[in-house]
């Protein structure tokens, strides 16, 4: 076992850890002082993975604030391709220090301070904060879902390529609206489950865009309905729905859900870090009950999520409180 000292570490190299280390270095910290840790094998992995090559990344995602706090500029609605390019430059230009394929197991705390568990490896940090994002932990389906349709059940729409296929897609948010907007362009028959009523959980450009496929006959769209069993129908998956007078069971090529993230609670609970009804918690500025322990991006978001802009922020105003006590 390997021991290193680190004045800051950011477990997760999303936008919360990438704006993190840049706001340690433009406070004065030197870019070897600060270590990313990214259990994937590239940074901004989740919107590497989640996101579809023509999905936006928005500056005002879900209505958010626009206007960043610290020292990275706004950005413009990007592409994906766009996005990563964007955050390549920052990693350049800032000469961060990030090592991917580096988990974090676990996140402890003694007399000496905070350590961080990578492999078999102790590294040590006199701030630690961690800023993993719910997307990268997307929730599953109460049910069982058979083994044998592994391929054909997914959670994100980079894994395969979805191409004139039969798709039902699961979920009723923004992410489920996304999917179908692009996917339609793909010569793909889209049906889409949401237990909700209508609409109201997606931004008002989700809503419009979702509308005008259904009324183009581009998307079928069941509402109070939700799927309650997947069974295996001579290789394909075959759905079966709370409300067959409505939706009468189907067999589709895929099954994309698209039901949210998951807060990775026994993570977090497992470092000490206090939570209530499977949240944690925290200060205004990201602090937790651990002393040095900081959250950041969408942990600190609220249920409802965060975006881009949210997590720059909140990295921003926690190196203002812990900064001063580095020098």
């Amino acid at each position: 076992m390997s021991s290193e000292h680190f004045k800051v570490i950011a477990v997760g190299g999303g936008p919360a850890g990438i704006a993190l280390a840049v706001e340690c270095i433009e406070s004065g910290l030197k870019p070897e002082d600060v270590l990313i840790l990214e259990k994937g094998p590239n940074p901004i992995e989740a919107i590497r993975k989640f996101y579809p090559d023509k999905k936006m990344t928005l500056a005002n995602y879900k209505g958010l604030p626009t206007v960043t706090e610290g020292h990275i500029p706004c950005f413009p609605d990007l592409t994906k391709i766009q996005t990563l390019e964007y955050f390549d430059q920052l990693i350049s230009k800032y000469r961060l220090n990030m090592r991917v394929k580096s988990e974090v197991y676990k996140v402890s705390h003694d007399a000496s301070g905070l350590k961080v568990q990578v492999g078999r490896d102790e590294i040590r940090g006199d701030i630690v904060s961690i800023g993993i994002g719910i997307l990268g932990r997307p929730n599953k389906p109460t049910y069982k879902l058979p083994n044998s349709l592994r391929a054909h059940l997914l959670f994100d729409v980079t894994s395969q390529k979805l191409e004139g296929q039969r798709i039902l897609i699961v979920g009723g948010g923004d992410t489920s609206s996304e999917y179908a907007q692009v996917l339609v362009q793909d010569a793909n028959v889209i049906t889409m489950v949401i237990r909700a009523k209508d609409l109201s959980r997606m931004m008002e450009s989700n809503q419009k865009a979702l509308t005008s496929l259904v009324e183009a006959k581009k998307v079928r769209l069941y509402l109070e309905t939700e799927l309650t069993e997947v069974q295996d129908q001579d290789g394909k998956p075959l759905a079966i729905s709370s409300n067959p007078d409505q939706m009468p069971p189907e067999s589709f090529d895929k099954i994309l859900f698209a039901i949210g993230g998951t807060t990775p609670i026994n993570f977090l609970l497992t470092a000490g870090v206090d939570c209530e009804n499977n949240w944690p918690k925290y200060s205004e500025t990201g602090a937790t009950n651990i002393a040095n322990l900081y959250l950041s991006g969408d942990l600190v978001a609220g249920k409802l999520g965060g975006s881009i802009i949210t997590a720059y922020n909140s990295a921003f105003r926690s190196v203002q409180e812990f900064y001063p006590r580095l020098k």
